[in-house]
C-alpha cells in the first residue's frame, strides 16, 4: 500500500537522503554535494512509502520570499505509478496551508509535463537553462491521473 508522510527539518533525514542519493547520484550522476544544503534544516519533506519502504521524496522550502518545491525524486522501479504526482500535490497543499499564494519550482525542461498537469505555468528560464514554473493556489482536480 502506498502512503506518504511529512517530516520537517532533519527528522527522518536518512529516509529521504538515501532516495536522493539513489536517484541524483547513483542514477543521474550528480555530485554528492548537491544532496543537501542549509535549507534541509527547516524544509518540509514528503516521503512516499510502499508498505514501509521509502520510495520517493520531495521538499518544500521558503527562500528569497518564495515557497519552492524541489528535490522531487522517485526510485526507478516505482516510476510511472504517479508517485511524483502524489508528492508534488502534498507539497502544494502544505505550502497553501502555511500561507503560500504562489509555489515555485525550478527544473529541467524534460519534467515540465509532470508539473504542468498539476497546474504549474512556465515563468522563465534561469541562467543554467532550467525552467522556472509557478502554481497559484491550492491543488484541484484529481490526484494521480
Amino acid at each position: 500500500m502506498i502512503s506518504a508522510r511529512f517530516f520537517q527539518g532533519i527528522e527522518n533525514f536518512n529516509n529521504y537522503i538515501e532516495i536522493r542519493r539513489s536517484v541524483f547520484c547513483d542514477e543521474l550522476k550528480h555530485c554528492e554535494d548537491t544532496l543537501t544544503d542549509k535549507y534541509d534544516q527547516f524544509a518540509f519533506n514528503v516521503v512516499a512509502y510502499d508498505n514501509n519502504e521509502a520510495i520517493g521524496t520531495g521538499r518544500l522550502l521558503f527562500k528569497d520570499g518564495r515557497y519552492i518545491i524541489d528535490k522531487i525524486c522517485v526510485l526507478k522501479e516505482y516510476r510511472g505509478n504517479n508517485i511524483s504526482d502524489l508528492i508534488i500535490r502534498m507539497l502544494i497543499r502544505k505550502a497553501v496551508t502555511i500561507g503560500a499564494e504562489e509555489i515555485y519550482t525550478n527544473l529541467d525542461k524534460k519534467y515540465k509535463s509532470i508539473f504542468g498537469k498539476i497546474g504549474f505555468k512556465e515563468v522563465n528560464i534561469d541562467q543554467d537553462g532550467n525552467l522556472i514554473m509557478v502554481k497559484t493556489g491550492d491543488v484541484g482536480g484529481h490526484c494521480c491521473q
